[in-house]
C-alpha cells in the first residue's frame, strides 16, 4: 500500500502524486528555470502531449547522450592529434568535423533548457 498524504483542503494524494508535484511549475520556477522557458515546455506539451515530468526527464536524457557525445568527439580530436600532429590538414579537418558534430547535436534541442531539466533531475534523484 503506498503513502497517502492529505492537503490542506481535505483532498488525498497518493505517492505517486506527490512524485508529480515535483514537477509543478512552481517547483520548477524555483529551481532556475524562466517563465519564458516554463512556456516554451507548455507550448511542447499542448502540442505534442504528456506532462511536465515527462518532457523534463526527456530533456535530461537527451542533454545526457550531449555529454557523451561531447566527450567522445574531445577524446577522438585529442587522439587525431596526437596521432597526426605531423600533418595538420588531417588534424583541422577532424577538428572542423568534431565542431559540426557537436552543433548538430546541441542545437537539436534547446541546450540552455537541456541543462537545466539535466540539473533538476539530478538534485531530484539525490
Amino acid at each position: 500500500m503506498g503513502l497517502m498524504l492529505q492537503v490542506a483542503d481535505g483532498t488525498e494524494l497518493s505517492d505517486k502524486d506527490v512524485d508529480a508535484m515535483d514537477f509543478s511549475k512552481e517547483h520548477l520556477l524555483a529551481s532556475g528555470f524562466t517563465a519564458k522557458e516554463l512556456q516554451k515546455l507548455q507550448i511542447n506539451i499542448d502540442n505534442f502531449g504528456g506532462t511536465f515530468e515527462e518532457v523534463v526527464r526527456e530533456l535530461a536524457r537527451r542533454f545526457t547522450i550531449f555529454l557523451w557525445v561531447f566527450i567522445c568527439c574531445i577524446s577522438f580530436f585529442a587522439f587525431l592529434l596526437y596521432s597526426k600532429s605531423d600533418d595538420m590538414g588531417y588534424v583541422f579537418c577532424g577538428g572542423i568535423s568534431m565542431l559540426i558534430a557537436i552543433s548538430i547535436m546541441a542545437f537539436s534541442q534547446p541546450p540552455i533548457i537541456s541543462f537545466k531539466c539535466w540539473r533538476f533531475c539530478k538534485k531530484e534523484d539525490h
